[in-house]
């Protein structure tokens, strides 16, 4: 098998890779010149994005991902010898700060290279390292029906008990696009089990979750939290883009319906992070609280879904209140997006800025580009990109910063997080390639 894999083969062979990729087609919809120096839609055509012609940009991508993250991933986070990744490092050096390990960046880690190998590049190197993050990971693999360990050791030791859902969904994440990598589908079963094991567990009315972004957050038993729908959202679209699965439809139309009817809030237009198990409206600080932040991904994944099911409706009804989250979380004084409000009547936010907060906003703006033309998107998504890298990015730096304080004159230096980052790379790049397949044509979403 051939390492490099031509644009036209990915192009064509894996047009429902991905999450900005899940529906090929157009909308129908005319555009007209943005007039803004920031993108360009004319005639149902993209000529430029955020000033650069889109082989320009596609350039600028490719040379992020190809020549700086995935060499300085290869050199100072990933594991070679016992597999995995590890992300407590200085991303100024590279040095290693410790060599523990969370389930949570290792499936992640897995997620990454698998889904690299299967739609940009199949190079044996990123299904090997693909695989010993698999090993490392099915190592942990819990005997009774709690989640994968939090922390463990280089060498794969737990160092502490089960950690948080996430951790086990991230785990079957990486594991089903493994299978596809692998050709393996038994890490397919595995995924969904956990997925449906994970789902079971939050169903249960003493579920028990703590939210870390908001201060002194009240428990609740049995929560319904946005941030989980969206995972099961994302998991589930994409095992069904490999293969049917009516378990898996099902457990996607139930998390669309949970976000779009029970955690957005027709009061002021934005989702409520925490709800109570019956989806009632709690009578405490949940709220007036919502995560931005996961608010605006978690509609873009319904946007995807809805060009998935070619559901117009549901469509623009999503597109609507992901420019709304956008809108809201946009810092006008000093740039970029916050990730979360405290409380919304009063207007408290946690100023604090995270990276993988711009490049959701870029993944769903790009989207909109590519399939409608959206000339806010096209703003949107040129602002977005050239803040990001006025702030994030350090020349000389092995990895970007992950996050900091509202300026971005405090950075986080001391964690590296891979996955939004590499994420928004294949996307971004998948999309860019499709776009000068068409020759900036606009696709059609619901033909």
């Amino acid at each position: 098998m051939k390492n490099i894999i031509s644009r036209r083969h990915f192009i064509k062979g894996n047009a429902m890779a991905g999450l900005g990729t899940l529906a090929l087609g157009a909308v129908g919809q005319s555009c007209t010149n943005a007039g803004t120096g920031s993108g360009s839609a004319g005639d149902n055509v993209i000529s430029s994005i955020g000033g650069w012609s889109l082989q320009e940009l596609r350039d600028k991508l490719h040379t992020e991902l190809f020549d700086h993250f995935l060499p300085s991933m290869d050199q100072y986070a990933i594991d070679h010898e016992f597999g995995g990744v590890m992300c407590s490092l200085d991303v100024r050096t590279g040095a290693l700060t410790n060599m523990e390990k969370t389930a949570w960046f290792v499936g992640r880690g897995l997620w990454v290279y698998s889904f690299l190998y299967n739609n940009l590049r199949q190079d044996a190197r990123y299904l090997e390292i693909a695989a010993k993050s698999k090993d490392i990971l099915l190592k942990l693999q819990p005997t009774d029906n709690s989640f994968w360990p939090q922390r463990f050791s280089r060498e794969g030791e737990p160092l502490t008990g089960p950690g948080d859902i996430y951790g086990s969904l991230f785990v079957a994440e990486g594991l089903a696009e493994y299978a596809k990598a692998s050709g393996e589908p038994q890490h397919r079963a595995m995924a969904k089990q956990i997925i449906l094991s994970c789902v079971d567990r939050y169903d249960q009315p003493d579920y028990q979750y703590h939210m870390s972004y908001l201060k002194d957050a009240p428990e609740i038993n049995g929560p319904r939290v946005l941030g989980h729908w969206m995972i099961f959202l994302s998991l589930s679209t994409q095992m069904l883009k490999y293969e049917p699965d009516e378990e898996l439809e099902q457990l996607a139309a139930r998390s669309v319906s949970a976000i779009m009817e029970h955690h957005l809030n027709p009061a002021y237009g934005l989702t409520n992070e925490v709800i109570n198990h019956d989806f009632s409206l709690p009578d405490n600080a949940y709220n007036q609280f919502s995560v931005i932040g996961h608010g605006l991904e978690t509609l873009a994944f319904v946007m995807f879904e809805a060009a998935r099911k070619k559901d117009s409706a549901l469509f623009n009804r999503a597109q609507q209140a992901f420019k709304k989250h956008v809108d809201v979380a946009r810092d006008s004084v000093y740039g970029g997006y916050f990730h979360s409000i405290q409380h919304i009547d009063n207007y408290v936010w946690d100023v604090r800025k995270s990276l993988w907060n711009q490049q959701e906003v870029l993944n769903g703006s790009l989207f909109l580009i590519e399939h409608t033309g959206d000339e806010w998107a096209l703003r949107t998504f040129a602002e977005t990109y050239q803040y990001m890298y006025a702030k994030f990015y350090q020349p000389g730096n092995k990895f970007w910063n992950s996050g900091g304080d509202r300026k971005m004159e405090d950075p986080n230096t001391g964690l590296m997080e891979h996955y939004h980052h590499a994420r928004q790379l294949m996307l971004a790049l998948l999309s860019v390639d499709r776009m000068i397949e068409r020759k900036g044509n606009i696709s059609n979403l619901f033909a």
